[in-house]
């Protein structure tokens, strides 16, 4: 079949002829995409020009991260866990990171939106999880000016959350992003990640744990291995916000957190909640919490 290209792409053709730079170029396929046919012999020739326009991105994203000066960044950690967001150019980070936390990241429908690490904080029942966005990944990432530091952030945090896009090939996407986390010598654990496959949901063949956005939230507490816990004081109401303990963590873990006063003074603790027989039991240190037990101590 005939291709019959119109004279918009004839000329922006020409334009991609006659450019000099790689930034007129990507600007000119990117005309050329737009206005070339639609029709199924023109299948070629459209894949054609995403091939060379996916090339031409990745070149000029590698030549803006070796021009760019290697400064370090540092986050503060905050709240009782730290998560990590990461994903390749348009998969939908920003987005994912929009709807989770606080944050407010620029959300655009092109490649290497975010230039920088974006934060938020996600709130599960009054405990507050730090949530932090890297730029996009890309093959090749870790070769780049910033890949090695941002790829500490990757390791040394509580949970990765890798987004890929639904509406693509996001089996594909994943095992990209595998391949420059294991360069940057991140250990693949399964209990570490969790994916969440954005835009159209779908289970896809992973060993890591898969959710929609819309259950992200609960799936990154669970992922967390954490419980909340209140504290009060006889004769008052529970206080807020309530105090995160890893799961099988104990009275002694609580009081160790809240004061050093009540574990050198603990006498016993009453508890209502779900770790008890009946409501206002007392126990002893090594009492296993639940979460939204409500925790009351009593000293000598």
């Amino acid at each position: 079949m005939p291709i019959n290209p119109g004279y918009e792409y004839i000329n922006a053709e020409r334009k991609f002829q006659e450019s000099r730079t790689d930034g007129e170029k990507i600007a000119a396929l990117e005309e050329m995409l737009s206005t070339a046919p639609s029709h199924k012999g023109a299948e070629k020739l459209r894949e054609g020009i995403k091939t060379k326009l996916s090339k031409l991105k990745k070149k000029e994203a590698s030549k803006s991260a070796k021009k760019a000066k290697r400064k370090s960044v540092y986050i503060k950690k905050e709240g009782a866990a730290r998560v990590l967001i990461v994903g390749l150019p348009n998969s939908g980070k920003s987005y994912v990171l929009s709807k989770i936390t606080n944050a407010k990241p620029v959300i655009a429908n092109y490649d290497f939106t975010t230039k920088k690490p974006e934060l938020g904080i996600f709130l599960y029942e009054g405990i507050k999880i730090q949530v932090v966005e890297l730029p996009a990944m890309f093959e090749g990432f870790m070769q780049s000016a910033q890949g090695p530091m941002y790829m500490s952030f990757v390791r040394e945090s509580d949970l990765i959350v890798m987004v890929v896009d639904g509406t693509k090939k996001p089996e594909e996407e994943l095992k990209l992003l595998m391949v420059e986390m294991r360069k940057g010598k991140v250990k693949l654990d399964p209990d570490k990640f969790l994916v969440i496959v954005n835009k159209d949901f779908d289970y896809i063949n992973s060993v890591y744990k898969t959710c929609s956005l819309e259950d992200a939230k609960e799936e990154i507490w669970k992922k967390l291995g954490l419980v909340y816990v209140y504290t009060k004081i006889p004769g008052k109401p529970k206080e807020f916000p309530p105090v995160a303990l890893k799961i099988g963590e104990t009275a002694r873990d609580l009081a160790e957190e809240v004061h050093k006063d009540f574990l050198k003074n603990f006498k016993y603790a009453r508890v209502w909640g779900k770790s008890v027989k009946h409501n206002g039991m007392n126990v002893g240190l090594d009492h296993k919490l639940a979460s939204g037990d409500v925790v009351e101590f009593h000293m000598k």
